[in-house]
């Protein structure tokens, strides 16, 4: 089940393939899923799998729908192990600026760190992407 933040020239997609530790009731465990990440921009390709949280898309969905509701604000997308971190915040026109930041692997890899824009158009498409996708894999448990 796939997720992209899209802009001009620009392409970031996240599949999420599978639970990590599909047994597992526990928050902490039961809550990573497997994912695969893509990135497109001019000059730059990267495709990569991450370990990515359920709780992390959720606050990020969650994010998204106040700044489709309200037209403003913020919504980030940052992983526990900073292997990604995109951040969007639209402005009074409409557009968002999305700043991204992949690094593989984990903690040691190369960085790549990008900019780009996308307009309100795309928001609806990535929120019902990513509902589809915690209704698949939901928060398991209490924090």
């Amino acid at each position: 089940m796939k997720f992209h933040l899209l802009g001009e020239k620009t392409k970031v997609e996240i599949d999420v393939l599978a639970r990590e530790y599909p047994n597992s009731s526990d928050y902490w465990d039961g809550n990573w899923v497997i994912s695969n990440v893509k990135v497109e921009i001019p000059g730059y390709y990267v495709d990569f799998n991450a370990s990515l949280r359920t709780d992390e898309i959720r606050d990020f969905l969650n994010d998204l729908k106040s700044m489709n509701r309200y037209l403003t604000g913020k919504a980030i997308l940052k992983n526990l192990e900073s292997i990604i971190h995109f951040e969007g915040e639209m402005d009074k026109l409409g557009h968002i600026d999305w700043s991204g930041e992949t690094c593989y692997p984990a903690g040691s890899g190369a960085v790549l760190t990008f900019e780009f824009v996308s307009n309100q158009s795309y928001l609806e498409d990535l929120i019902k992407e990513l509902e589809d996708i915690t209704y698949v894999y939901p928060v398991i448990g209490e924090s």
